[in-house]
């Protein structure tokens, strides 16, 4: 079986968690800006030393069918070389651990009560590599799993990135990286049906 699950308990269920954790999974024309180079942009944004980061967020997740917002807040930390961490503290705390091509959900102790292989869930693969494409400046992982179009220049840019993927295997229309300098202030990732989620980055991601 692709999903394991490690305990039976009266609580959401496991998609239901991974809403929570990672929004719909999921416009303006995207603008090609002469003067915003990527590769440049991605090394001025990798996280620097090889050293552990956590950063706060807040997220709001937006449904068609509802019609105010579901909040979250948390933090994301990345783990070098390969492990991504987001940890929601409110509305309740819980946990989506990245690593390689697994996805592991840990209760509020910690403990693990599910996992999932990413490859058989494109949607969530897509999100969490444009993440860590984006936090460690991996302009080939970015370009080989996304068309990347940009808007803006230096001071205040944007990401446009729409998946290469079948449409027909994956709901992720888009995402757009919105920053300043060498600052991501948030993730937007936009589904075909309409609902979206907005990852805002509370602390400073910048290499000096």
């Amino acid at each position: 079986m692709a999903i394991r699950r490690h305990r039976a308990a009266s609580r959401p269920s496991l998609r239901g968690r991974l809403v929570l954790l990672f929004g719909g999974i999921l416009a303006a024309t995207p603008v090609q800006a002469a003067d915003l180079d990527l590769q440049q942009l991605l090394a001025r944004l990798a996280l620097g030393g090889g050293q552990r980061q956590e950063i706060a967020f807040e997220e709001s997740r937006f449904n068609r069918l509802v019609t105010e917002p579901l909040l979250s807040r948390g933090r994301l930390i990345y783990e070098p070389p390969d492990t991504l961490i987001k940890r929601m503290e409110t509305p309740r705390r819980e946990s989506a651990v990245l690593q390689d091509e697994r996805l592991a959900i840990l209760d509020a102790q910690d403990r693990e009560v599910a996992s999932i292989d990413l490859w058989l869930q494109p949607d969530l693969q897509m999100v969490y590599g444009s993440i860590k494409a984006l936090l460690t400046g991996d302009a080939e992982a970015l370009r080989s799993a996304f068309w990347v179009s940009t808007e803006g220049g230096p001071e205040e840019w944007a990401l446009i990135l729409r998946p290469k993927i079948d449409s027909a295997r994956t709901r992720l229309e888009q995402v757009r990286v919105e920053g300043r300098e060498a600052r991501i202030l948030s993730f937007e990732f936009l589904e075909t049906d309409g609902d979206r989620s907005r990852l805002r980055l509370l602390a400073e991601l910048a290499v000096e």
